[in-house]
């Protein structure tokens, strides 16, 4: 474990306050310190590992592997053309559906349109989930530990395919009735909730 962060090394370091949470002592910690000990209990005062660890590339010298595995949290990103139907779907039921911390889900389209299908919208709300917001771009949500394409016709762009890719062949909805929408919910629920469990149990 490194006790300076080598992902904050450039500019001036910036100095935070933090409580120490054994006795309540005031303890200073900068922004490239990994952790300090607390100068009147001894207890070890951490920075924000839980933020850093989920972007930086250095955090797992930091921390330790342990640590690292311990508080990584995966991020999976469900993928459709326009992100406009399948992927908010499958978006909107995974964080409905996901009770892991260890999960965090996003969706995106690889051309996205300009607005969310109502009749996702519907949907989404026939089951309790309100959904807001517009299509997102694939190439400016950051990266991802895991891809889902929803649909034969959906390809990552170069590059991306290092991180693990799997394929799930669902059917669009648009356009039918909302029977046909409940029906890709259905198959939705029962693949994320295999998926969760998969990458909980061995992530």
């Amino acid at each position: 474990m490194l006790n300076r962060c080598p992902g904050s090394l450039a500019g001036t370091p910036t100095l935070k306050i933090k409580k120490c949470p054994e006795c309540g002592n005031e303890v200073e910690v900068f922004s490239n310190d990994v952790k300090v000990d607390c100068d009147k209990c001894g207890f070890t005062v951490y920075n924000d590992l839980e933020s850093c660890i989920q972007w930086c590339k250095y955090a797992k010298y930091c921390v330790g592997e342990d640590l690292y595995r311990k508080l990584k949290r995966f991020r999976v990103a469900f993928v459709g053309v326009e992100n406009a139907v399948r992927s908010v779907l499958a978006e909107a039921l995974a964080k409905e559906i996901n009770t892991s911390p260890k999960l965090g889900f996003v969706s995106a389209g690889v051309s996205p349109g300009s607005a969310v299908d109502q009749g996702a919208v519907d949907a989404l709300g026939a089951e309790g989930i309100a959904w807001r917001g517009k299509p997102k771009d694939l190439s400016r949500i950051g990266a991802a530990d895991i891809y889902v394409l929803l649909g034969p016709e959906v390809d990552l762009p170069p590059g991306l395919e290092k991180a693990r890719v799997i394929r799930w062949d669902i059917p669009d909805p648009r356009g039918k009735d909302p029977a046909g929408y409940r029906r890709v919910i259905n198959i939705l629920r029962e693949k994320i909730a295999d998926l969760i469990r998969e990458v909980d149990e061995n992530g």
